[in-house]
């Protein structure tokens, strides 16, 4: 029986330069710490069945220190898990809205990332669906009632025309009519967002690009940067001095783009300065705050003057942001115009012939959904499209003109711009 013998020297040289490159190898990769979200938008229409697969794209990049590990566009896969309660509506709303079934959203944990090489890496996370618009700064007047129609107006021409360019126009059709029936089935309608906040690390294999030199901080650093909300506020809740806590979605760096002032994940603290809540007779919330300090791990923090200058929030609560930063909701160009329109329409609706047009009596009995329109144009009822008409004329006046005003409500993770100032 013949016994190999271990070249020791070539061994231990082999061990050797394989504990040199280790290091090496390991500082190609980059690690994405938990709590980072992933935007994430759905690519096609799901109906809502616990187990389905589904497919989406990520809508924003995930950077690490100053360049993009996830960039826009990457893949990502998920699983649907059943459906949970909507926090965002009331069901005693959209019960007076004509919606009968309980105000619900679908449950979706993602999964798995595509890289650009085809590798899939799998993730944990906590998805929360997000249905918000950015506005943006604005130094605005109050305007008048001409200036509000014309709004009105050319909100309504515009959300027409993308409606009939929409890509998918069937779905966004389907969309707008189970919106008015008084049950639908549960669907992820393609083109929902998703906030997938991560809750476990992901390691990104290498290669990956030698980050830019750090730069010294001199002074108080200024320009426009991009980061999102850890604390969430609201103006409901919040008060005057709350503290506020943001980190960078996206690097701070010198004019020249040649170095570091503040890498991605940079912490950002400051405080609330005003906080109004919503109130009767359809007062809105307003809130401002303000960031005094930005930090990086390997320095002091640097003392900044930043105010908001862009942000997401929800469509119906119409925030606004004036130039000093204050986020005010409004009811929208809709607050008297709608009211007055749908009192005339209430006033022509006891018009002798009113039940003889299907049309006229179908548009007078609007407020209750697609089935009101129904009941009423089949029936022919005089007193039914009386009853209507009053109801949708008097909820218009109640929620816009009675009930309690919107709040400004920033979620965590909200999407900001920070305008740094030299004071």
């Amino acid at each position: 029986m013949s016994v190999s013998v271990l070249n020791i020297p070539l061994v231990s040289s082999v061990l050797l330069v394989a504990g040199l490159a280790l290091p090496s190898l390991a500082a190609q990769s980059v690690t994405i710490p938990a709590g980072v979200p992933l935007r994430v938008q759905i690519d096609h229409r799901y109906r809502v069945r616990s187990g389905v697969r589904i497919e989406g794209h990520l809508i924003a990049p995930v950077d690490s220190i100053d360049h993009a590990v996830f960039p826009v566009n990457m893949p990502i896969s998920g699983v649907i898990l059943g459906m949970k309660p909507d926090p965002g509506q009331s069901r005693f709303r959209a019960m007076l809205d004509g919606q009968f079934t309980s105000p619900a959203v679908a449950a979706v944990r993602f999964d798995s990332l595509r890289l650009a090489n085809g590798v899939t890496l799998p993730i944990q996370t906590a998805a929360t669906q997000r249905d918000a618009t950015v506005v943006t700064m604005k130094a605005g007047k109050k305007s008048g009632l001409r200036a509000q129609a014309r709004a009105l107006l050319k909100a309504r021409k515009r959300d027409a025309v993308e409606t009939l360019h929409h890509p998918r126009l069937g779905d966004r059709l389907e969309k707008l009519l189970y919106a008015q029936l008084p049950w639908s089935p549960p669907t992820i309608w393609t083109g929902a967002e998703y906030d997938a906040e991560l809750t476990a690390p992901v390691i990104v294999p290498g290669p990956q690009p030698a980050p830019l030199p750090q730069a010294t901080v001199h002074g108080t650093p200024t320009g426009l940067v991009e980061a999102r909300l850890i604390t969430p506020l609201n103006s409901a809740t919040d008060r005057r001095g709350t503290p506020v806590n943001a980190v960078l979605t996206q690097p701070l760096l010198t004019p020249n783009g040649k170095q570091v002032l503040f890498p991605e994940g940079a912490h950002i603290t400051g405080f609330v300065t005003v906080a109004r809540p919503a109130r009767w007779f359809g007062r809105n919330g307003q809130l401002r705050f303000t960031f005094q300090s930005i930090a990086r791990e390997d320095a002091a923090p640097a003392a900044i003057h930043g105010q908001i200058a862009a942000a997401e929030a929800a469509p119906g609560a119409d925030v606004k942001i004036n130039d000093e930063g204050t986020a005010k909701s409004s009811s929208g160009p809709g607050k008297y115009l709608a009211p007055l329109a749908l009192g005339a329409l209430a006033t022509s609706a006891f018009d002798s012939d009113a039940t003889a047009n299907p049309a006229h009596s179908g548009l007078d009995s609007n407020g209750f959904g697609f089935a009101a329109r129904v009941a009423v144009m089949t029936s022919a009822n005089a007193v039914l499209l009386h009853t209507f008409a009053v109801y949708a004329v008097s909820k218009s006046i109640f929620f816009r003109w009675i009930a309690r005003g919107h709040e400004v409500d920033f979620p965590k993770d909200t999407r900001i711009q920070i305008l740094l100032n030299s004071r």
